[in-house]
């Protein structure tokens, strides 16, 4: 529907208002990443930092920032539309996805109505209250542009208001759905970019309300359906491709995230010689490879981490993505540690028939702050003087897919450990590796440091990392649990707890590769300081954990 010129009428600040419609957290979710990507990669790349934008510039020019987001009344939704209910639509009353998102979090005396329909105007009192306020003109934003967005635009027109769509602050499944969108709504607003918005209103600002800066034409609204550069300098969004050594650092190249689908194929560049970097940043000497040979680093699609915000506002999207190590001609490179990993999981898949199930649990000691060294171990106050810290990295890791499940203080001094649900395959380690890089953020975000060290400092309680195995038929059948027999260990669980004692002192250059991490593994010191198999014994290096039978459960 096109727009008509009488709708050019020079915005006037003051009887603005800025209405971001459901910048929830449930419009950003692990499932929308997962489905539609590109909306959500729009939403969190182009739309959300728009809307940023235009609130700074908005409020210093009297501009009512107003928010609406779906949500019900009740905890049950039984208040909800009859269309809401039809359609499986429900976000319950105070739960996480009815906040707004962070980035864009209201000020304390911005209006936020709650809605329980996809329309604003039909089950709320926003117009008695833009009324109330003067507004003449009402700039629309958020998600999504076929829906909500849509329902705010055509009855917002139709009380007589004087309608701005943002075009680049609102987004929904497909570009195809968004820009169809745009254009059928189109008569009902005039559609601006966050730049020629922002340029107008500054523009009407500076010329005292008369309008002189209003010189667009209809052709140029109807042509901007597309995404348009800021003009502004902001920072890039960067999302940095990493393989983690058998240092256990993390490392790898950083891009910028528009351009990430020009890396799936073909990677970016890496030397062989990164490997053998040493934790204190020496590259080791002799190494099989010196200054020769080029590798690629290849993304793994389903290991990318993106956490868009964090305790601190002004924090970049915290974006990363595990990858393979190959050859130039893409084979696999014999020194990744990725792939020898998929080798050794396949080998236990069709040699043996078993498949491996598994969880990292990582203790570590948090450094700055108001850290204090005198609560008492295990405590509750120990747990509420880093609540905040807590709080920010299980919903982290929980944006991460890590699947956090307790956070605890631990006996030393500002210890503390967190554990995960097991999983299966190189997810395993990629977890190990995303609980690690996810805490040190949160912490630093919060002017903290967590230190995974074995032994922080001279006399300190150790920190310690445990792997809880278990290996199974292919059909999800324990093999190394037997009942009956001598600790519930089958034989075949014999066979390979010896084994692995055999190669034990071997497997410690890889378990514990620092000099620090023998400060640890000493006697009376609740680490793996024995080469044996013990029965609830935390200080043998293979332990076999009890099942806990409860009232029609059992837990292992």
């Amino acid at each position: 529907m096109p727009m008509y010129q009488t709708r050019l009428t020079p915005i006037i600040p003051n009887k603005t208002a800025v209405l971001l419609v459901d910048v929830q957290n449930s419009e950003i979710s692990i499932e929308h990443q997962q489905n539609t990507p590109w909306y959500y990669q729009q939403a969190i790349d182009i739309c959300i930092p728009n809307m940023v934008h235009i609130i700074k510039v908005a409020r210093p020019l009297s501009m009512e920032i107003m928010y609406t987001t779906v949500e019900s009344l009740t905890r049950n939704g039984r208040d909800r539309s009859l269309d809401h209910k039809l359609s499986n639509i429900f976000i319950p009353k105070g739960s996480p996805e009815a906040d707004i998102i962070s980035d864009v979090a209201p000020a304390e005396d911005d209006i936020w109505l709650k809605k329980t329909s996809s329309g604003v105007f039909n089950s709320t009192n926003i117009d008695y209250i833009l009324r109330n306020l003067g507004v003449e003109f009402l700039v629309v934003m958020g998600f999504l542009t076929d829906q909500c967005v849509d329902m705010a635009v055509r009855d917002a027109a139709d009380k007589g208001y004087q309608v701005i769509c943002i075009s680049d602050a609102c987004t929904t499944h497909t570009q195809e759905r968004h820009e169809n969108a745009l254009r059928a709504f189109g008569g009902y607003c005039r559609i601006m970019t966050t730049d020629e918005f922002i340029q107008e209103i500054q523009g009407s600002n500076n010329s005292k309300n008369d309008g002189s800066s209003t010189k667009l034409a209809i052709n140029d609204q109807q042509q901007n359906l597309s995404i348009s550069v800021r003009s502004s300098l902001q920072p890039t969004a960067l999302t940095m491709l990493v393989t983690t050594d058998l240092a256990g650092i993390t490392r790898g190249r950083a891009l910028p995230t528009e351009t990430i689908d020009d890396y799936w194929s073909s990677g970016c560049g890496w030397v062989p010689a990164a490997s053998a970097v040493t934790p204190q940043g020496i590259v080791a000497d002799p190494n099989p490879w010196g200054s020769h040979g080029d590798l690629r680093l290849l993304p793994d699609r389903n290991s990318r981490v993106r956490i868009i915000n964090g305790p601190n506002p002004t924090t970049p999207t915290f974006d990363f993505i595990h990858c393979n190590i190959i050859e130039t001609d893409g084979k696999a490179w014999s020194g990744c540690p990725r792939e020898l990993l998929r080798q050794e999981i396949q080998r236990y898949h069709d040699i043996f028939g078993m498949r491996v199930k598994a969880a990292f649990e990582h203790e570590f000691t948090l450094n700055g702050r108001q850290c204090m060294s005198d609560l008492p171990a295990f405590s509750l106050r120990a747990h509420r003087h880093v609540a905040d810290f807590a709080g920010w990295l299980v919903t982290a890791l929980q944006s991460a897919g890590v699947e956090p499940e307790m956070f605890l203080p631990e006996y030393g001094r500002s210890q503390y450990e967190i554990t995960c649900q097991p999983t299966e395959g190189i997810a395993v380690a990629d977890r190990a590796v995303n609980l690690r890089e996810i805490t040190r953020d949160i912490a630093r975000q919060m002017n903290m440091h967590a230190s995974f060290s074995p032994q922080p400092y001279v006399g300190a309680i150790s920190n310690g990392v445990h792997l809880h195995l278990s290996i199974q038929d292919l059909d999800g059948r324990p093999l190394l649990y037997q009942e009956g027999r001598r600790y519930d260990l089958s034989e075949l669980g014999e066979h390979w707890a010896a084994g692995v004692l055999h190669h034990l002192p071997a497997l410690c250059a890889l378990t514990a590769p620092t000099p620090v991490s023998y400060m640890r593994l000493k006697p009376h010191h609740w680490s793996a300081a024995y080469v044996c198999l013990g029965y609830r014994n935390r200080e043998a290096s293979l332990r076999i954990s009890p099942t806990v039978e409860l009232i029609n459960s059992t837990l292992s």
